[in-house]
């Protein structure tokens, strides 16, 4: 590091990049009988989002209080086929496919009622808007009549004559089965010639729109739609294919706007890894350039935005439940431990997966480090480089491996919490809200609720690294607006060992300190403690989560806030990657003064200097080795308080190029040139057959923006020059999941 950055930051950046540097104590670390916790308050500042919190059906409104969740889902399979009129719905796969009232628990019955309920409790309420184009239409129907469509593998045990739609071989699905056996059409809009008992998007949207109020319109666009011809296959038999989930997408998202103008759109709502990655259809992937499934989709809605002018989607959306080995024969002490270290999957690109995902050759050529999930990281990675400024969330997690009564699941659920607002996730649902009779529901208040009068975890995530094996300990840190509120959580996760800890806390000069814990002495109950004189060390008993709320003050306040614009990027190897660094609040000008980072990437300063509503300029060149590369920055503005910010830089596979055919052409004003450019993937891990190309000019039209390329990786367009004379720039780019070249062609209408 240059010798202009003062000494004490010196040592508290080292021990950052130790703390995350690939290969650093993720893999291993000290026990937790004895660690050592920093928390910086000027390092890795930014807001986490009130929307993290969130759960999936909590049996009623009180709870939503109690444990303070933010945002509530009503979502799950049985969503895609609620009827809002009648107010039932379709089991789908779950049940027989059986029809059936869907308010149980009451809260979902009526959406619109659902909506107002959660809003009114202070809740953030995500609703469902099915695409698919059924709806139940009564309490008791079901698809697979066995008197209509013979015997089958399995009957509904309540009822003889409605089957599981799977033929007595238990190997082959019934089809050509009549969707108005159980179903009514959704559609958009009315219109002359509709089939009885149709219902319609438009007329749900706006009556979901005045139950929203002044709360955001949050809106999930159907739910898991890449395993609809399994979940649905008695309406949707068809395995879901790129351009099916792309176009139905944008038409019920368009559509969706212009019913409620206020519409927050999340999709695509994918269901799990495999299909993060490809397309029900196995032959689909082949047939788009071998790109993967949610970069493909996302790139393409990025496209088709451009040419419309306007977004169609905001929040990406996506399920991530950490994959786990098979547990059959494991001792509940094995399935405990697997529990409290499975969260890495999400986070940390040392850990591999223990599932199938560690082995698999196959889910995915283009993504570095395959075998390590990085979920998070990963995909803000593909997010911001691919569509920015778009949020990210996780609408269904869970990771309940030893049961959810289990307290290990208490512990889990708190890793949970903390991680996600570290990670800058903008939404997340916990898939379902915990049992209020379980422990693991007091996780969610430990960080909302803590002490009964809603006081929570501060709203400003700062850095809390340490030492320890992050299999058995974690720590999360956070300070309120005013920064004389520091909140920290500490997790031992091992069952049998005390945690002797020595905390330091950089940049904050403490007071008192109250503790609240939950532990297995009392799991029903978080257990305060008096108010004392902070001490830098401390004892946390094994397997118990704590919340240290801490008084005092910071010992300097920034005027400036701000964000490397963004933190975590996708750049292919040997190309280079600007991050814009802006000032997010206050009034300061920031100069950075440093950057630090892991080998395989370099990181220089291009722009060192910004103030607000002027961005600075970063530049990430990266190594020829894919993976996750750590960097930090260093800034001082000017009260002369220094921050470190700091991120990942995710490095693909090398890029692939363009060729250009019919460059410098000329022709009479109003005339036709024709234009091609040819991709060559290369190594990129993709395809050239079916790889889309985005075309744009800066005069004239084009008779294609976004055009299929050919067996031999052409794609080609016609150019109608302008009107009048002069010079007319044509720009091709190729798919951004492989590197994002380009050419620009210049045409001259004379």
């Amino acid at each position: 590091m240059p010798p202009r950055i003062q000494p004490v930051f010196t040592i508290v950046l080292s021990l950052l990049l130790a703390t995350f540097s690939l290969g650093q104590n993720q893999r291993s670390g000290a026990s937790p009988s004895s660690v050592n916790v920093t928390v910086d308050v000027l390092s890795n500042r930014h807001r986490i989002s009130p929307y993290v919190y969130g759960v999936n059906y909590p049996p009623d409104t009180n709870y939503i209080q109690s444990t303070g969740a933010t945002t509530v889902r009503w979502g799950g399979n049985a969503t895609s086929r609620y009827n809002w009129k009648n107010f039932d719905t379709n089991a789908a796969s779950d049940w027989y496919f059986q029809n059936r009232p869907a308010g149980d628990p009451p809260l979902y019955q009526d959406s619109t009622q659902f909506v107002s309920n959660v809003a009114a409790a202070g809740g953030f309420p995500i609703m469902t808007m099915p695409m698919l184009p059924w709806v139940a239409k009564d309490a008791s129907s079901y698809s697979f009549s066995v008197a209509k469509y013979g015997a089958q593998c399995g009957v509904n045990p309540y009822n003889s004559d409605d089957g599981n739609g799977v033929k007595t071989d238990c190997q082959t699905n019934i089809t050509g089965n009549d969707p108005n056996d159980a179903h009514v059409p959704l559609l958009d809009q009315p219109g002359q010639h509709d089939p009885p008992g149709s219902v319609y998007r438009s007329q749900w949207a706006a009556a979901l729109a005045a139950s929203f109020g002044s709360v955001p319109h949050f809106y999930d666009m159907d739910n898991e739609v890449d395993i609809w011809s399994s979940t649905h296959r008695d309406v949707h038999p068809n395995p879901s294919g790129y351009d099916e989930l792309r176009d139905t997408f944008l038409t019920e998202a368009r559509g969706l706007k212009s019913w409620d103008g206020k519409a927050v759109r999340l999709g695509p709502v994918s269901c799990c890894w495999w299909f993060y990655w490809n397309g029900a259809n196995n032959n689909d992937k082949a047939a788009h350039g071998g790109e993967d499934f949610m970069p493909w989709w996302l790139n393409q809605i990025y496209w088709s935005d451009q040419v419309q002018g306007t977004r169609s989607i905001d929040v990406f959306d996506f399920h991530a439940y950490p994959d786990t080995p098979d547990t059959s024969g494991w001792t509940l002490a094995q399935k405990q431990a697997l529990g409290l270290r499975i969260m890495r999957d999400w986070w940390d690109p040392t850990y591999k997966s223990e599932s199938w995902i560690g082995t698999d050759q196959w889910a995915t050529q283009i993504q570095p480090l395959r075998n390590y999930p990085t979920r998070i990281p990963r995909l803000r990675a593909i997010v911001n480089s691919t569509y920015p400024g778009t949020s990210l969330a996780i609408t269904e997690w869970n990771a309940a491996v030893a049961g959810e009564s289990d307290f290990s699941t208490a512990l889990v659920d708190a890793d949970a919490w903390g991680i996600l607002g570290r990670e800058r996730v903008y939404a997340s649902t916990r898939w379902v809200a915990a049992d209020p009779s379980n422990p693991n529901h007091l996780s969610l208040a430990l960080f909302r609720n803590y002490d009964g009068l809603h006081d929570s975890f501060a709203s400003e995530s700062v850095a809390a690294t340490h030492n320890a094996d992050p299999n058995l300990f974690s720590s999360y840190a956070s300070v309120n607006a005013n920064g004389k509120t520091l909140t920290l959580v500490v997790l031992n996760k091992d069952p049998q060992n005390t945690a002797q800890t020595q905390i330091a806390l950089n940049g904050f000069a403490p007071a008192k300190v109250t503790t609240y814990t939950l532990s297995p002495a009392n799991p029903n109950k978080i257990v305060a403690s008096s108010k004392g004189n902070w001490t830098p060390t401390w004892s946390f008993a094994p397997y118990s989560a704590t919340l240290l709320v801490v008084n005092g003050s910071m010992a300097q306040t920034p005027d400036a806030e701000w964000d490397p614009n963004p933190d975590t990027t996708m750049v292919p190897s040997g190309k280079k990657v600007v991050l814009h660094p802006k000032v997010i609040s206050g009034s300061g000008t920031v100069t950075l003064s440093s950057a630090q980072s892991d080998s395989g990437i370099s990181v220089a300063l291009t722009q060192p200097t910004f103030s607000p509503g002027q961005k600075g300029a970063v530049t990430v060149t990266a190594g020829k080795t894919p993976g996750f590369y750590h960097y930090f920055l260093a800034g001082t503005d000017d009260s002369g308080v220094t921050q470190s910010q700091g991120g990942w830089i995710v490095v693909g596979n090398p890029p692939a190029t363009l060729s250009k055919q019919g460059d410098k052409q000329s022709g009479a004003p109003g005339s036709q040139l024709n234009l091609s450019a040819t991709i060559n993937v290369g190594q990129s891990g993709g395809d050239s057959q079916g790889a889309s190309i985005f075309f744009t000019t800066d005069a004239g039209t084009l008779s294609s923006r976004i055009v299929t390329a050919d067996s031999s990786g052409k794609a080609s367009v016609v150019l109608t020059l302008p009107n009048k004379a002069g010079k007319v720039h044509v720009t091709a780019e190729a798919p951004i999941s492989l590197g994002h070249a380009s050419v620009t062609f210049t045409e001259t209408a004379k």
